[in-house]
């Protein structure tokens, strides 16, 4: 296959499935490994992708209407926006970080930058763009899971591939989002496949933070995350029920209010 022509379907490849591994663009281009990285260091150049520990994405999202089409304005920003302020600021200097897709961890990334040699491990590919396309990111090293694009969210990659990907990480801290939040039924998501996501980096992180603003209290959704237990700090803002956070420090969990 022509250089041009491989370049061609490379670009094809990441616009069908937003990142591929190195090892399964050899796969499905016959080409070697040295062969596949040569070709996304030109890519990277002419603009065409954005390249990712072990891997590629496609970066014109925006002209192709998925990623960075227009989205409705974003509710509790400025709750958002707080909370990630303060969630960035327990992050030191050669930590190890897991972060799930979701609008609140995607602020926590805008507030990185300055961090050294840390290394964030991600399912969201908005997230591993905001890290790779800051001005100064040799200290910034970015993983991304591979495996299935979210059928409801196309910044997020799900699935067994993902789960196992995450398996083989251990992080200092981690930064959960939540669809919801309740005392008696625990930490929720909307479904299954982004719970399994969340499940495995609190499985395997040393430090838990929960990222959520007060909206998400007192929500049950359909799938099961964890207990509230497993959570060892909560960030929210200080509209947050004034008896859930009570109960909460009862039970030895360090609630911060923003």
């Amino acid at each position: 296959m022509k250089t041009r022509t491989r370049h061609t379907e490379i670009i094809g490849i990441l616009k069908h499935e937003p990142f591929k591994t190195i090892e399964e663009l050899c796969s499905e281009l016959s080409v070697s490994p040295a062969t596949v990285r040569r070709d996304l260091t030109i890519l990277e150049q002419s603009g065409d992708i954005v390249r990712i520990n072990g891997g590629a994405i496609y970066k014109k999202k925006a002209e192709d209407g998925r990623l960075d089409e227009k989205k409705p304005p974003l509710p509790f920003l400025n709750e958002k926006i707080r909370i990630a302020k303060a969630a960035a600021e327990l992050v030191k200097d050669g930590d190890t970080i897991f972060m799930d897709a979701g609008s609140t961890n995607r602020q926590i990334a805008e507030h990185l930058v300055g961090k050294t040699n840390i290394t964030v491990i991600t399912n969201s590919l908005e997230i591993a763009y905001k890290l790779h396309s800051v001005k100064d990111k040799k200290d910034v090293s970015v993983v991304i899971c591979g495996g299935t694009l979210g059928e409801t969210n196309m910044d997020s990659i799900v699935g067994p591939v993902a789960e196992k990907m995450i398996s083989m990480f251990r992080a200092n801290i981690c930064f959960i989002g939540t669809s919801g939040i309740d005392i008696k039924q625990g930490v929720t998501d909307a479904y299954l496949s982004t719970a399994r996501i969340k499940e495995n980096m609190i499985e395997h992180s040393n430090k838990v933070h929960l990222v959520a603003d007060h909206s998400k209290f007192g929500v049950i959704t359909a799938a099961f995350v964890c207990s509230i237990d497993k959570i060892g700090h909560i960030i929210t803002d200080n509209s947050a029920p004034e008896e859930d956070v009570r109960t909460l420090r009862s039970r030895g969990i360090l609630v911060t209010l923003v």
